[in-house]
């Protein structure tokens, strides 16, 4: 690819159990102003009609690459199609999510501009599983900032000052190229497996370019993995994807920075808090020690976790007051 050049680009999919969303999934990709140089499919051990659906699918449509194996996870599924993948830049989204018709002509115009980025950020919305004539969009992961910046952590705490730090990869489009000088790979978790990889991207990236357009339209469903999860493994993946960033930090030999850390990972440290007073997740005895230190850094610079951490009982109370004020005024 030269500089000058349209960049290819490989759409990555992992599929368990999407039939009754691929078919929307699949049109708004073969809608694009600009369409994605090939779109690869990876079922992780479906046992619902995806597989035959999507065969019948390729059968039309010959840039779709549908590769199958056995249940593996989100992580093993997304480095199979990694592999496969020709593209310049990949993008990886889910089987049960649409993205608007202008994303990649958006993304090779910005790429025009700006041959060196490495990285196209964007924000989302997202919409209840009901049909698409009741549906009501509401804006999620926006992006507060526009333009180009260079990698790193001045960049990145900038991001993070705006609410613009996401942590999910669906919110960016990426150079293969910088996804192979870094050696990156999915950590084999089922949540927070999308954290330090994007970490290691905004830190490590040439330039990148953010766009407070949303393209990408993500359905939500209680039986989803991130919302479903009711043990403690929820809070070991944050420990788990937290040690990935500080190993990272130290094999490209950054400064150890434990404040920015925190600010990435806040928002997860907030939801292992409340996830075990919430379902009253028992915290295994080898991993008490983090949780008591997690429990002392969260706390202290917030007011309403504490409540929750020390009085439960006291919170729920007060959230059910608060609910039911909230009812009675919409009535009114």
């Amino acid at each position: 690819m030269t500089s000058r050049s349209a960049p290819t680009l490989s759409v990555i999919i992992p599929n368990w159990n999407c039939a009754p969303w691929l078919p929307e999934t699949m049109q708004s990709l073969l809608r694009q102003r600009s369409p994605a140089d090939e779109i690869i499919v990876i079922d992780d051990g479906s046992s619902d009609d995806s597989v035959a659906w999507l065969t019948a699918f390729a059968a039309q449509h010959p840039q779709l690459k549908l590769l199958r194996g056995n249940r593996g996870g989100v992580s093993a599924a997304r480095m199979k199609g990694l592999a496969a993948a020709s593209g310049d830049f990949v993008y990886f989204m889910d089987a049960d999510d649409f993205v608007s018709g202008d994303l990649f002509a958006d993304f090779r115009q910005v790429y025009s501009q700006h041959p060196a980025l490495e990285l196209f950020c964007f924000g989302a919305k997202m919409f209840f599983d009901v049909p698409a004539a009741q549906r009501h969009y509401q804006t999620i992961h926006q992006r507060h900032i526009s333009g180009l910046l260079p990698g790193g952590s001045t960049s990145l705490r900038h991001l993070m000052q705006h609410q613009s730090a996401h942590r999910v990869i669906w919110s960016s489009i990426i150079s293969r190229r910088l996804i192979d000088r870094l050696a990156l790979s999915f950590l084999p978790i089922q949540n927070h497996e999308d954290a330090p990889f994007m970490f290691a991207l905004y830190m490590q990236a040439q330039s990148f370019y953010c766009t407070s357009h949303s393209y990408y339209y993500k359905r939500f469903m209680l039986s989803s993995l991130s919302q479903s999860t009711r043990d403690f493994s929820w809070v070991k993946n944050y420990f788990i994807a937290r040690d990935s960033s500080e190993q990272f930090m130290r094999e490209k030999q950054l400064p150890q920075d434990d404040a920015l850390l925190d600010d990435y990972y806040q928002t997860i440290m907030h939801g292992c808090l409340a996830q075990i007073r919430k379902h009253r997740i028992t915290v295994p005895a080898e991993w008490q020690l983090r949780v008591n230190q997690l429990v002392r850094r969260v706390l202290q610079h917030n007011s309403r976790l504490k409540l929750l951490w020390y009085c439960p009982a006291l919170f729920n109370g007060l959230q059910a007051c608060r609910n039911r004020i909230k009812r009675y005024s919409a009535h009114r």
